[in-house]
């Protein structure tokens, strides 16, 4: 079995070529760590998931707003409790359908934090509105052995390089997420159990030959999406007009 840093280094990898700043790994990251969710070690956090997203949802109610966001967080751990793991969580259909939650839940969430500061009269600042939701979705998902350096990382990439909510690209987003737990099935592939990646279309259980498939054609990709847009490494202008 990999441990959590593998596992994140794997998502930033598979990112890295399609991406155009650094913020976006962050949600490779958080990708990463999905599949795990399901995991008996984790339950304690998917309980606290479950009260966050109850509390959020009393406030919204109160607040006349769009629960949805909260109900969202609900479902989602609704889902990882019951979840076997190596099971939904494990497959191509199933983190498909939760990384379109965790996107819809985040783009709910902006004009949600905005509201609350709104509420509490503080005009809260784009990057530090984005610093808390990819914090608490952080806190819920990512490894507490990584959370640290994630937290640092994330408060420094937005101080040196603020991101405008206005412009956030969330298809891009979404790809991120599903990158980021391609890579930890790709390496649960590779270990003896192997997983049914096809569930709930088969419950047959493929091992490292189709880790080697997704490889090839996630290098196909990579290198047709770099000779085509270029990449942020790979251009006469500095890093840093790509980060800032």
């Amino acid at each position: 079995m990999s441990s959590y840093k593998t596992h994140a280094l794997a998502g930033i990898l598979l990112a890295f070529p399609f991406v155009p700043s650094f913020f976006y790994l962050f949600f490779a990251v958080i990708g990463a760590s999905i599949p795990d969710m399901d995991h008996d070690n984790n339950k304690n956090k998917v309980n606290s998931m479950f009260l966050v997203g109850v509390i959020i949802s009393l406030l919204l109610i109160i607040l006349k707003g769009s629960i949805l966001s909260g109900l969202i967080i609900i479902l989602l751990a609704v889902t990882f409790y019951f979840s076997k793991h190596r099971g939904l969580t494990h497959s191509i259909v199933g983190v498909t359908v939760i990384c379109l939650l965790l996107l819809f839940m985040m783009m709910g969430f902006l004009p949600i934090v905005t509201s609350l500061a709104e509420y509490a009269h503080y005009a809260l600042p784009n990057n530090l509105s984005i610093f808390v939701i990819l914090s608490l979705l952080g806190y819920f998902v990512v490894s507490r052995k990584v959370l640290t350096y994630y937290v640092i990382l994330l408060a420094t990439c937005l101080f040196l390089a603020p991101v405008n909510i206005d412009f956030i690209n969330w298809r891009l987003i979404f790809i991120m997420l599903f990158l980021g737990a391609m890579s930890h099935i790709i390496l649960d592939l590779s270990t003896p159990s192997g997983l049914a990646v096809f569930w709930p279309l088969s419950d047959k259980v493929y091992h490292k030959r189709l880790a080697i498939l997704f490889v090839g054609i996630w290098l196909f990709l990579a290198i047709s999406y770099v000779y085509t847009f270029g990449h942020m490494l790979f251009t006469y202008q500095p890093v840093l007009n790509y980060i800032i």
